[in-house]
Formats: C-alpha cells, sequence, structure tokens
C-alpha cells in the first residue's frame, strides 16, 4: 500500500493511539493504562514519531525510531499498523524506513525488540536482517518477554 511518511503532529494523538488499539501490543502495554498517548507525545517532542499517512489523510502506520535509543545507539521503540492495514506491507516499508534513515549515521549497529508472543514481527525484522541476540524476561513488563534484535549498519565502515 502506498502511504506519506510524515513527522506526527500533537494534533492528531487520538488518531495515532488508534492505530495501536485491537494489537496484541496495545493489549499487552497500554490497554491497563494512560501510557500509551504519553509516549507517543514524547516521541512527538524529541521529533522522533514517524507516521505512514494513506491517501486519504488516515493515519495507518506509527514508529518512533530514535538514533540514540538503547544505549545511545539507533532503535526502533514502537511500531504499530492499523487493524484493517495489516498484512499490506506497511510494516515492513516502516522498518525499511527505519534502516535506511539509521545506515546514513554512522552507527556500526541498530536495534529492535519485540514481544515473544508476536511471532510475526519477529518474522518479519529477521527477514529484514535483524539477529536475535536474547530473550530478555520482564524488561519492559513484568510476565512478558523481548526478543533483542540487532542489525549491522551494512554502510559503514566496520562492516
Amino acid at each position: 500500500m502506498d502511504f506519506t511518511l510524515v513527522k506526527g503532529d500533537p494534533s492528531r494523538l487520538e488518531e495515532y493511539c488508534q492505530v495501536f488499539y485491537d494489537s496484541k501490543l496495545y493489549d499487552a502495554y497500554f490497554a491497563d493504562s494512560d501510557r500509551l498517548p504519553t509516549v507517543l507525545t514524547d516521541a512527538m517532542n524529541k521529533g522522533e514519531l514517524y507516521v505512514a499517512m494513506s491517501s486519504k489523510n488516515e493515519p495507518v502506520g506509527v514508529m518512533h525510531m530514535t538514533r540514540d535509543g538503547l544505549a545511545g545507539l539507533p532503535y526502533l521503540s514502537l511500531l504499530g499498523v492499523k487493524k484493517r492495514y495489516r498484512g499490506m506491507g506497511i510494516g515492513t516499508a516502516l522498518v525499511k524506513i527505519f534502516i535506511g534513515v539509521m545506515e546514513a549515521g554512522e552507527a556500526p549497529n541498530m536495534f529492535i525488540m519485540t514481544s515473544k508472543f508476536n511471532v510475526r514481527a519477529k518474522k518479519l525484522y529477521q527477514s529484514l536482517g535483524f539477529e536475535p541476540q536474547c530473550l530478555l524476561h520482564d524488561v519492559m513488563r513484568r510476565g512478558v518477554s523481548e526478543w533483542l534484535f540487532m542489525r549491522p549498519n551494512r554502510r559503514c565502515p566496520a562492516h
């Protein structure tokens, strides 16, 4: 699906939150609190929230990527695709954008974490060159395990 990538706009916060509704990610991390708007607002304030907009100006995907994430290294912190648009390649396209942006930098590696229960995301990340490094228990939320993935920056002279 074609989309336009834009920076997050605080006036559309609720629409961005809706992208995550009806997902295991939302259920595991955000359903029992009001954390999601805070997480998205913090990302917007840093200029790190990117939104995939449909041709009808509807947010269909949201990602928070930062050059200064995990241990000060490139990190894709949050990724979501609106339920009726899942399986259309939006998530893949967003991860490819993350890779392209981060490969333009000088960091030797980039990172993503995904919940153990998110098998589709794990397959996607591996198909794009991310390798699982370890399974972390209770790192983001008690009772939820996270896979830490790393991908080398192939444009970095060290690789």
